[in-house]
Order: C-alpha cells, then structure tokens, then sequence
C-alpha cells in the first residue's frame, strides 16, 4: 500500500480544481466541501489501487463525480426538463458558436444569470459541460469518469451549450461576443 505522505503529495495540485468542480456541481460552499472530503475519503481507501501510470486527476474527478451522482441520486432532485428540439438548429439557420473561452468569460461576467443557467441544466448535461469547460478533460477522460461511451459524452456537451447559448444569447449579443448574420 502507498503510504499517507504520497497519496497527499499527490492530490495536492489538484485540491482547487476539484473543490471549484464541486462548487459548481453543487452550488453551494458547504455542499462542495463535503463533496471534496467524501472524493478524498474514497481516493485514500482506494490508493493501492490506484495503477501507476494511469491519469491521477482523471481517477479523482472519476470519484467525485460518481460521489455526486450518488448524492444526487439520494436527494432526489429533478433537474427542470428542458426540451432539446427546442434547441436543436433548424434549416438554414446560422447558430451562433461559442469557443470554450467565450463561455468562461461569459460566466465571469454574468455571474449569478450564468450560475442560474448552468444550474437548470439536466445534471448529466451540466457534469459533462463543467469537466470539459472548466476542467478541460478530453472526451475520453469524461466518458471514463462518467462510464458512458464518448459519443454521449458529446451529445451532451452539444446540447448543454445549446441550452446555454439559447439563454445567453441576449447578453451575448449585447456585449459583442457574436453578432446576427446581418449585423457582420
């Protein structure tokens, strides 16, 4: 079995990484805390399982995210249905395109409308989009963590910045991060 030290050298990089992730899965200070400490908890029980080698924050956001699935999954919270054919482009239709740096400054500058927004997305829509956005995990990384193939992974990120495009896009507009066909 590793030992005490190294497991804490280890996580050590990754404490603020996975407590902002916790923070904007739960949405509350108090929630997230616990939900680092329950990741942490697990990870240290299964360290010497750990294989060396194999991506170490990949493994933790792995934890964390099932941690709050299950939690999740306890509460019995229903996230608001959003119908996605709502969103979905239409014909010839330009949607506008979001980079993953439009996002976060979008959310830097909204912040409680982009919190609010995040949070009305359907849980497995907002996980996905979180580890990819704010985490910058790879597909595969988040198809791992979340154990569904990599083409729901994408599915779900479309439809979560659908979603979030179709609620932003007013302030967006406003504040020039992208303009209407005619407006060029």
């Amino acid at each position: 079995m590793e030992s005490r030290a190294e497991f804490a050298e280890r996580v050590k990089p990754h404490l603020d990484s996975l407590y902002r992730t916790a923070l904007r899965m739960t949405g509350e200070g108090a929630a997230a805390e616990d939900l680092v400490q329950e990741t942490f908890l697990k990870a240290y029980r299964g360290f010497a399982q750990f294989e060396p080698g194999s991506n170490f924050k990949a493994w933790l956001f792995t934890i964390l995210t099932h941690a709050f699935i299950n939690d999740y999954r306890k509460r019995s919270r229903s996230p608001l249905v959003t119908d996605f054919a709502e969103v979905e482009p239409e014909g010839d239709a330009e949607t506008p395109h979001f980079s993953a740096e439009d996002v976060e400054r979008l959310a830097d500058r909204l912040g409680d409308q982009a919190k609010r927004a995040l949070d009305r997305l359907p849980a497995e829509h907002r996980l996905v989009f979180i580890l990819s956005t704010f985490e910058d995990l790879s597909y595969k990384e988040i198809s791992a963590a979340l154990a569904v193939p990599i083409g729901t992974v994408m599915s779900r990120l479309f439809r979560a910045r659908a979603v979030l495009r179709r609620e932003l896009a007013d302030f967006a507009r406003q504040e020039g991060y992208f303009q209407e066909k005619g407006d060029r």
